[in-house]
């Protein structure tokens, strides 16, 4: 390698590492990166976890683990809830700040909360 090729490396490393960096920040600013949904797991007759925060627009995967056991997610206040399930997810988002109480109607000892807060 020639002296002039050892000096024109660094400065095309640079460019390109001032690219990337350039790159990270401005996806930082402004753009927002889609976040998986919360999971709350069906199983055991029971919602785990039995609490979970959200903010509001965030969606919950319902993943029922149960042994082929049906319930229903009725979450309170909101349209289109969780049908009878034995196997699989169902997800819903939530769009309105609130405290949402989920119950199964075939299980009435299986009780849950989803808090919703507002989008910043």
């Amino acid at each position: 390698m020639s002296p002039a090729e050892r000096t024109r490396r660094p400065r095309r490393s640079a460019a390109v590492g001032l690219l990337v960096l350039t790159g990270v920040l401005t996806a930082g600013a402004g753009c927002s990166t889609p976040t998986a949904p919360t999971r709350v797991t069906v199983r055991n007759v029971a919602f785990e976890p039995r609490e979970i925060h959200l903010i509001a627009g965030d969606e919950v995967a319902w993943f029922y683990d149960d042994g082929g056991t049906f319930h229903d997610v009725v979450v309170e206040g909101v349209d289109g809830n969780a049908g009878f399930r034995a196997e699989g997810e169902h997800r819903m988002t939530f769009a309105d700040p609130g405290v949402y109480r989920v119950t199964c109607s075939i299980h009435p000892q299986m009780v849950g909360t989803v808090v919703v807060e507002p989008r910043a």
